[in-house]
């Protein structure tokens, strides 16, 4: 007999008997109807002896979980106790290392006090040899030696920021760099006039280790602008047979030979962060607005000679675009297309240079 169907939670009692007596056999059997019932007495006591020895199981084991529980809370307390002592030996170690820390950061800051103190004392001592060294050196004006000694000095002040006569040094090592410049102003001169490569380069270094770079650039200016002027002034006494067209159209000429020529030769001289056509263009810009005749005189000049008066302005107008448009190709050309904004707002200025209203394009 399968018992296993009484642990079912459809279990129903009327359809097991049923089932079970369903035979005809059986049915008027009192013998098996008998021998059922005594197999279900002796399952229900097996059960009842299972459940009773169960249940004394539990009873005993209850007296070990209560103790294990016990234990187990007290474990816990006494964790709770040690991690409220290592919470608490870890803040007086935080406090304790806080006190150290701030007593090595003092002691750290005094002795960088005391190593600046010294080393100050030593550049104000070497600040004292150099000074009485220049002296001696600046009557054999050699300009290497000078910038050497001068950039020591450099660099000797940089370490001597924090005494009471700084600002009395500084304008001592400034009042030496000029004298350096005075100097080598007219090497300067004639290494540009004659575009010495080997000489001017020299003559970048050196004034670039003295932070005088932007002195150096007005020089380098100033000779293209005189060599430009004198160019316009030889043109005008050479074609004098020539139309004022043909002055201002053979002088932009002369102008754009001189870029080509001119923008190689700065970027071997000059470091890479001196725009060439930058510098050029402040030449341009400041030629145009120069010369002598100035372009204004001349035009003016030609407009009382020449019968078609409008037509000779236009010629003018085209000649400048002309060169205007050739020098901005070329710098797009050279530098990209990154620069050309700032190209043309140079090149505008050359309007400005004829001094002129320029009339309206021709549609």
């Amino acid at each position: 007999m399968d018992i296993t169907v009484f642990s079912s939670e459809e279990f129903d009692t009327k359809a097991w008997v049923n089932e079970i007596m369903k035979n005809p056999e059986h049915q008027n059997d009192s013998n098996y109807t008998m021998s059922l019932v005594t197999k279900l007495q002796l399952y229900v006591q097996q059960l009842n002896t299972t459940l009773e020895e169960t249940s004394q199981q539990v009873l005993s084991s209850l007296p070990k979980i209560m103790r294990d529980t016990s234990s187990l809370q007290q474990e816990a307390v006494t964790l709770k106790q040690k991690m409220a002592t290592v919470k608490s030996e870890i803040e007086r170690i935080e406090y304790d290392t806080g006190k150290s820390i701030d007593t090595i950061e003092k002691l750290d800051s005094l002795m960088n006090r005391l190593n600046m103190a010294k080393q100050g004392l030593h550049e104000s001592d070497n600040w004292t040899v150099l000074v009485n060294d220049l002296e001696e050196v600046f009557d054999t004006k050699n300009i290497e030696t000078i910038s050497s000694k001068i950039v020591s000095m450099q660099n000797s002040l940089k370490l001597l920021v924090n005494i009471s006569d700084y600002e009395d040094r500084k304008l001592q090592l400034e009042g030496l760099k000029n004298r350096l410049e005075a100097i080598a102003s007219p090497s300067v001169v004639q290494a540009f006039n004659t575009n010495n490569l080997e000489q001017s380069q020299l003559y970048v270094k050196i004034f670039a280790s003295i932070g005088r770079m932007p002195q150096l650039i007005k020089y380098y200016h100033k000779c293209q602008k005189d060599v430009l002027l004198k160019k316009w002034r030889d043109q005008l006494e050479l074609e004098q047979d020539y139309s004022t067209i043909e002055w201002i159209h053979n002088y932009y000429s002369t102008l754009l030979s001189n870029w080509h020529q001119q923008s190689r030769w700065c970027s071997q001289v000059f470091p890479s962060d001196v725009s060439s056509a930058k510098t050029l263009l402040d030449v341009y810009v400041d030629v145009l607005t120069s010369l002598d005749p100035s372009l204004k005189e001349c035009c003016d000049a030609a407009l009382k000679q020449v019968p078609d008066k409008l037509n000779f302005l236009i010629e003018v107008k085209e000649s400048a675009k002309h060169f205007a448009d050739s020098l901005l190709k070329i710098i797009e050309q050279s530098q990209g297309d990154g620069h050309s904004a700032r190209s043309e707002e140079g090149l505008s200025t050359f309007d400005r240079g004829l001094w002129i209203r320029r009339p309206p394009d021709r549609t």
